[in-house]
């Protein structure tokens, strides 16, 4: 469209100019029949495209520079969220351990202090044993409930003998236990051993049965005491079933 426009203006004034030089040689015509043209325009003074770069106006797009406002990276938004996401969770466990100092009638400092040394265990996992101290009212210092952590690196909230011992003795249906184990022997061993709890307001027990071959370690502790770690398994399994 501008192309267009700027060859009409053109043809427009060469027309002008072309009246405008008639009438001027008309006038200048001196003695000899000459006409003077020393200070008169011609036709190629005047240029085609008259309005230079005209077609850059066209698209001034692509000339433009686009401004973000949005000075924040995707990586710094992305860490943005997981400083919130920290801090939530360190104020979640602040209000948790409260609750559960309270309780269970412990010091909240000493309580505090243990939290403090638990510097593997991720703040997620914190936050799920102080939850379950105060539902199975457990305590920590006492050895009752803590962490472990398996070959693969994943934590797991861990209820000890003690805190099973507890859990039984102060359930109000807890009607017994009983422990059997197999004929079949593996390095001197038990294949299996197998706990079954009985409880008041149930017909039948509840029986787990733990396997050596798939719950023994190469803790120091297996290697001493094989069959007591074997029978331990089989308690806390079925505690976690019957009284959980």
């Amino acid at each position: 469209m501008m192309k267009r426009t700027t060859g009409k203006r053109t043809h427009t004034l060469k027309s002008i100019l072309e009246r405008q030089q008639v009438a001027t040689a008309a006038a200048k015509v001196n003695s000899d029949g000459c006409i003077s043209m020393a200070d008169t325009t011609t036709l190629f003074d005047i240029q085609e495209d008259l309005i230079e770069g005209a077609e850059e106006c066209l698209n001034p797009i692509s000339h433009t520079k686009v401004v973000s406002f949005n000075t924040k990276t995707s990586d710094q938004v992305a860490r943005s969220s997981m400083s919130k996401s920290i801090e939530l969770f360190h104020d979640l466990i602040d209000k948790e351990l409260i609750r559960a100092a309270a309780g269970l009638g412990a010091d909240e400092a000493e309580l505090q202090a243990w939290v403090d040394l638990q510097i593997e265990v991720p703040a997620k996992t914190i936050l799920t044993l102080l939850r379950m101290m105060q539902s199975l009212h457990l305590d920590p210092l006492c050895e009752e409930i803590g962490f472990t952590q398996y070959d693969d690196g994943h934590w797991q909230i861990f209820i000890t003998i003690e805190g099973c011992s507890k859990l039984l003795n102060q359930h109000p249906q807890f009607n017994g236990l009983v422990f059997n184990q197999a004929d079949t022997l593996v390095e001197g061993v038990p294949e299996w051993v197998e706990c079954s709890i009985y409880r008041r307001d149930r017909i039948m027990p509840i029986t787990v049965r733990e396997y050596l071959i798939e719950v023994r370690s190469e803790k120091e502790i297996w290697q001493k005491m094989p069959r007591r770690m074997l029978r331990h398994r089989a308690l806390q399994q079925c505690v976690r079933l019957a009284m959980g």
